[in-house]
């Protein structure tokens, strides 16, 4: 079997945008009846997005911020104060952190490949 043909930089499909477009008004829609869990929607699909479309980062990491995310937001759950900004808190240093991380790999793919990763040919011919 070939090795399927790698690309770079920032991608987006028809259902990309569907995605995106069904976040806002499903978070808006959710929020009087689930109250403020619902900005848990925003906040999967803007990462999913950010994480598989624009920086595309190897599946550890997403499943890192993923998990870090379930106890984080069930953490405030169970104290009975959901609070996004305690939640942002944590988990912006966390995005920050796994973009930069990956930013510095040779394997880097996503969105300004040719001008962060110098060894982007090599991930390209399957060489790395």
């Amino acid at each position: 079997m070939s090795e399927p043909h790698r690309t770079w930089g920032f991608r987006l499909s028809l259902l990309d945008l569907l995605v995106l477009a069904v976040a806002a008004p499903a978070t808006w829609l959710l929020w009087p009846v689930v109250g403020p869990i619902a900005g848990c929607v925003p906040l999967a699909v803007g990462h999913f997005f950010l994480f598989c479309n624009v920086f595309r980062i190897t599946r550890w990491k997403e499943l890192l911020w993923a998990a870090v995310c379930l106890v984080n937001v069930a953490a405030w759950a169970a104290a009975d104060a959901l609070s996004w900004p305690g939640i942002l808190a944590v988990q912006t240093p966390l995005t920050v952190l796994l973009l930069w991380s990956e930013t510095r790999t040779a394997r880097y793919h996503g969105a300004w490949a040719r001008r962060l990763n110098p060894r982007l040919e090599d991930y390209l011919a399957g060489r790395i």
